[in-house]
């Protein structure tokens, strides 16, 4: 009897431990990938709401940045047209052409510029444009050149007042040529009858109008770069993306360090230019 007793244990026993496998083997099997599967599908759902959720503000910021790219654009093209010199892409696929064109721009632009600091009413000195090289083949610019070099330039400007000098700094911007100012400072003391004279330093950008294919473009080689006709340093980091129209015109070039960033307001004619230069420098 107790023997009996004892086998149908050891059945119970076993037949709970079969159960108990079969049911790892079940869990591990079939109902653990299918929960892995429904958390997935929980998780794309649950991104998607948030995609849903944030939609229209990126739709928003997308059609924001659209219209900045179009005003900068825009920009660009004033810029090139009306306020660069006359070289042109055209010009650069014929590099005899262009050696010829580059061997007569110093000139005309020293002109342009000078007529335009004369007709200003300020006496202004501190300019000046490099000459480009006249060996050939290592003065032939490459076809793909942006810019030539930028010229940091550190203008003498003398006017007779104070309110003449502010009215010659506003007036940069109509500048037949691309400037970005970067500080105003008056030299010396000004007394009754005696010329007011400032020190602007600023830096003129010549670009030849080709278009820039991207933001991390690395400047165009060339043996141009002689006599700063090249590349630039400022340039090399793409004109549109990081350069002039992504971080350069209004980052660090028309808006951001041109007149408003580090010219006029940063810089120049409220941080450290005008007002700095004129307690600092001699006003008082």
């Amino acid at each position: 009897m107790s023997l009996q007793r004892i086998t149908r244990v050891q059945v119970l026993i076993v037949g709970a431990a079969v159960i108990a496998v079969v049911a790892v083997v079940f869990l591990f099997v079939l109902i653990k990938p299918q929960l892995a599967d429904i958390a997935a599908i929980v998780s794309s759902a649950e991104e998607n709401e948030q995609y849903a959720a944030t939609r229209p503000q990126k739709e928003q910021a997308r059609a924001t940045a659209l219209e900045q790219e179009r005003q900068v654009t825009e920009e660009w093209d004033e810029i090139v047209d009306t306020r660069m010199p006359d070289i042109g892409p055209h010009l650069l696929k014929d590099p005899i052409a262009a050696t010829l064109r580059f061997w007569d721009l110093p000139a005309e632009e020293e002109a342009v510029i000078r007529n335009w600091f004369n007709d200003s009413g300020a006496v202004v000195t501190g300019y000046g444009f490099p000459t480009w090289p006249t060996a050939m083949p290592s003065s032939f610019p490459p076809r793909n050149m942006l810019a030539l070099s930028p010229l940091d330039w550190n203008l003498s400007v003398s006017v007779d007042d104070l309110p003449e000098l502010l009215d010659w700094v506003l007036s940069i911007p109509r500048a037949p040529r691309f400037m970005v100012m970067h500080s105003v400072t008056i030299q010396g003391s000004h007394g009754p009858g005696q010329p007011l004279v400032a020190s602007v330093p600023v830096t003129l950008y010549q670009w030849t109008g080709v278009e820039p294919t991207g933001g991390g473009a690395a400047p165009a080689e060339g043996t141009a770069a002689q006599a700063g006709g090249g590349m630039g340093p400022g340039m090399g980091g793409g004109m549109r993306g990081g350069g002039m129209r992504g971080g350069g015109m209004r980052g660090g070039g028309m808006r951001g360090g041109g007149m408003r960033g580090g010219g006029m307001r940063g810089g120049g004619m409220r941080g450290g230019g005008m007002r700095g230069g004129m307690r600092g420098g001699g006003m008082r």
